[in-house]
């Protein structure tokens, strides 16, 4: 059943909010991020035989152009460690997860998933077979292939990375830096999900629906990108939906302010843990307010919940507004949650 947009009754100052959202974990630990993107820039300088570089640090996945293989489409690369937090919690869903989070890092460039590999290491065999369990029902459910990768086995401790490899079209690009002045902000999300028992920010939208379905609603970015209706867009990870917005606008170089009275939430989610959770599926994008309607159109259409919740600007800061008040939550010259300085 669709759930409607709900109006939030802020009971919270603005202020402590935007506090306590600019100290949740999954936005601070982005932070060191840029420490180590800086050595890393310099291979970017060197000329590569046959191999372009569109877009590297700050894009959910990298951007590449092989004009000898392909005059049309640009090739898309990601990869993504599961936080050891949720393989503790839950190792099969941690290896469900593997393969949704770089799922949504292909989709949201307007891109399509074409295969995965995965690097496993494990201190006993029943984690590393629920992980790959994990990892196998995401496979089927997003339907794509897992075709190699590594194994650690008997190994000091439990971790997992998948990457993800696929395909865009060159003119159909969505990048995550290209959110231009004056660009409405548009949340969109699966209200239809719930709560991960032990993971309270993990808001579950695929487990339990078809993969028919799933794969239909991986599909809403293609058809966005294909109108070329967005300036930018990011999938809503783990620094949650304004973390995310923030990482956005920092690799734009912009700033912004999002009114969270018209973010669409699913009824009776505390606030802070609706803002901070980390949907199976949720997209934050910036478009031209001529296209809003639009992009907006072909999400609900989907059965996906989708509102405009701000708009950029000129500035260096992601302030929250309650519609009347607002707050800063990121200062973009000293808080690089991009990686990008």
């Amino acid at each position: 059943m669709f759930i409607k947009l709900l109006r939030v009754e802020l009971k919270l100052n603005i202020k402590e909010l935007a506090k306590s959202i600019a100290q949740f974990e999954g936005i601070t630990r982005k932070f060191p991020i840029s420490d180590f993107i800086l050595p890393l820039t310099d291979t970017l300088i060197h000329k590569y035989s046959q191999l372009e570089i569109i877009r590297s640090f700050g894009e959910d996945s990298a951007v590449l152009g092989l004009s000898n293989i392909s005059s049309t489409h640009f090739f898309l690369l990601a990869m993504d460690g599961m936080w050891s937090k949720l393989i503790e919690a839950d190792p099969e869903i941690a290896g469900y997860f593997a393969v949704l989070v770089n799922v949504n890092d292909v989709i949201c460039k307007g891109g399509v998933p074409i295969a995965l590999v995965d690097m496993l290491s494990y201190q006993n065999e029943e984690i590393g077979r629920l992980l790959v369990q994990g990892m196998l029902r995401g496979s089927e459910k997003f339907g794509i292939p897992i075709i190699g990768g590594h194994l650690h086995p008997r190994n000091e401790y439990n971790s997992l990375a998948v990457a993800i490899f696929g395909v865009v079209p060159k003119d159909e690009v969505i990048f995550s830096s290209t959110a231009e002045i004056g660009d409405d902000i548009i949340i969109a999300v699966d209200l239809d999900g719930k709560f991960h028992e032990k993971f309270q920010y993990a808001w579950d939208t695929t487990s339990h629906k078809t993969p028919e379905k799933v794969q239909s609603n991986c599909r809403i970015m293609r058809i966005i990108a294909k109108q070329k209706l967005a300036n930018a867009a990011k999938d809503i990870s783990n620094p949650g939906m304004v973390g995310t917005l923030g990482m956005l606008l920092d690799a734009s170089k912009k700033g912004g302010i999002l009114d969270i009275t018209k973010i669409p939430i699913k009824a009776q989610t505390p606030l802070q843990q609706w803002l901070c959770m980390y949907p199976g599926f949720g997209m934050v994008i910036t478009c031209n307010p001529a296209n809003s309607d639009e992009i907006i159109k072909i999400f609900k259409k989907n059965d996906i919940a989708a509102a405009v919740c701000g708009n950029v600007n000129d500035g260096h800061l992601l302030y929250i507004s309650d519609g009347q008040d607002k707050a800063i939550v990121l200062d973009f010259k000293k808080d690089h949650v991009s990686g990008i300085v």
